[in-house]
């Protein structure tokens, strides 16, 4: 028997107001339902998203649907406006339940591109590159069009997120240009993601440097339209989260040198002006004196990447007088730089409420000290709930210390402190990683969830098959994973096929599950 659907019961609040405009192509679905399969109605109120578990050619069929449906329902004057510049595949106007503009909250321009892109191939019959120069200027048109009917639609966004290499960036700018209706809409945005060099837009941080007062999270190039992004920060009355992105340096990275920012640059001194809301801080690819950092006193998440150039050995020297009394997470990530344990140190036991610390080099300066550094962790920071970073192979004793100590940790991924990436014959450098699973075995940490061995280890099957029959009588699920260029000896195949049902374990590279 097909269940009848009013179209009181269809006008539910099933569209909730954090709908993004990949949802929106999404609940357009459900004017079609309602046309063709009433039945499914209920099943869209109580998943919302009731597709996303389905087969990915299924998938891909219903968000074509999706999105012709969504242009179907556009005014007239934006159809002409398609048919004016060639698009060339039929949109046949109709009637549809909803304005669905009006329920959009947040655009992601690198999600609304490909989404046309693969709509605009499906409709045209036949492969067609991504390159095409015909596609991309159908894909920008589209897309200014329909930014400019959100915009005008909707009352409110709260999330924009452009990427650098989003082609369209342009239509957003022209949308925003043409639509007066912007300051109302951009009004009350919370997140703003534009944080790579290699796309300019310079009118989009005028535009919401001037109407925007209510991001909290803002993530940006410090060499993009300096004068407009710093008005931008300085006009937030409450920004909590911060990354600053430079990813202008594209050559060889051994051979790159470091773009060098100061604090009394124009987007820095308005950061320091916001330090006191500030409470998650994110430095990626940034050359930048880490003193001011005690500013920030408010701070909960630290985190400082460099994957392109050198830290120098005076950063390293500054994190030591930088205490952070309220720091939750940490994380420490450099993959040209030595890594001064030494002075992490220092720096790591100031934050006694850490939870979460990750560790990531591929040289260690001072590989010695690793001893100290798990004694430390183990005295300091108690509360640690993972951990990922450097150990010794002979750290054993520390190891048992710090599993005593630190009773919550649920996660471990351990990396070797006398592996060097960078060595002629790395695999020469490996280290037997039996010692410790054996600690691990032997001491059974019953919060412990994921186990990864990182970098610079052996593994054998004995060892591994112990430890997992070691958290089988424990009947404590546990998820195993081993570096891709890990040295095993033995054979775990057998072993996976023994314990799959029960425990998870898996390479980097390869899922295998036990």
């Amino acid at each position: 028997m097909v269940t009848r659907i009013s179209t009181t019961q269809a006008t539910a609040p099933i569209l909730g107001s954090k709908l993004s405009l990949d949802h929106i192509m999404i609940y357009a679905l459900q004017d079609m339902v309602v046309r063709i399969r009433p039945q499914k109605m209920e099943t869209l109120k109580t998943t919302h998203v009731p597709w996303y578990l389905e087969s990915s050619q299924l998938l891909r069929n219903k968000k074509i649907q999706m999105i012709s449906i969504f242009l179907e329902s556009l005014p007239q004057h934006y159809l002409n406006t398609l048919n004016e510049n060639k698009i060339e595949i039929p949109i046949v106007p109709r009637k549809t339940l909803f304005d669905y503009a009006k329920f959009v909250r947040y655009i992601r321009i690198r999600s609304l591109e490909w989404h046309l892109t693969k709509w605009i191939q499906h409709n045209v019959g036949r492969s067609i590159s991504e390159r095409n120069p015909d596609l991309k200027r159908k894909v920008s048109i589209i897309v200014q069009v329909l930014l400019e009917h959100i915009f005008r639609s909707t009352p409110t966004i709260y999330e924009l997120i452009v990427n650098s290499d989003n082609y369209t960036s342009e239509s957003l700018t022209s949308a925003i240009r043409n639509v007066p209706e912007v300051n109302i809409s951009l009004a009350s945005v919370k997140t703003f993601t534009f944080g790579k060099i290699l796309t300019s837009m310079p009118n989009i941080f005028e535009t919401l440097s001037t109407i925007c007062q209510r991001i909290n999270k803002l993530e940006i190039c410090p060499s993009q339209d300096v004068k407009h992004t710093a008005r931008l920060i300085s006009n937030q009355t409450n920004l909590k989260s911060l990354t600053l992105v430079d990813n202008s340096k594209r050559s060889n990275h051994r051979k790159t040198k470091n773009i060098t920012f100061a604090w009394d640059n124009e987007i820095f001194k308005e950061v320091l002006y916001k330090a006191d809301t500030i409470t998650q801080l994110t430095l990626k690819n940034v050359c930048l004196s880490l003193k001011e950092l005690n500013y920030f006193e408010n701070l909960e998440e630290l985190y400082l990447t460099n994957y392109m150039g050198n830290i120098s050995q005076e950063n390293f020297q500054d994190l030591t007088e930088i205490s952070l009394k309220k720091l939750l997470k940490f994380s420490f990530i450099s993959l040209i730089s030595e890594i001064y344990l030494k002075n992490l140190c220092k720096f790591i036991k100031n934050s006694k409420e850490l939870t979460h610390l990750k560790i990531q080099g591929y040289n260690w300066h001072d590989p010695d000290y690793s001893i100290t550094w798990i004694n430390s962790l183990a005295k300091n920071n108690r509360n640690l709930i993972s951990y990922e970073g450097p150990i010794g192979a002979g750290d054993v004793v520390a190891l048992w210390i710090l599993l005593d100590s630190c009773t919550n940790l649920q996660k471990l991924h351990l990396q070797c402190t006398r592996y060097n990436f960078y060595a002629l014959a790395p695999n020469l450098d490996l280290k037997s990683f039996d010692n410790i699973l054996r600690e691990l075995t032997r001491k059974q940490p019953l919060a412990l969830r994921k186990l990864i061995v990182g970098r610079g280890w052996s593994l054998s099957s004995k060892g591994v098959e112990k430890f997992i029959n070691s958290r089988k009588k424990l009947s404590l699920p546990i998820r195993f994973e081993w570096n891709p260029h890990t040295e095993i000896i033995g054979d775990l195949t057998e072993l996976i096929k023994r314990y799959r049902s029960s425990t998870k374990v898996h390479s980097y590279q390869t899922e295998h599950y036990f």
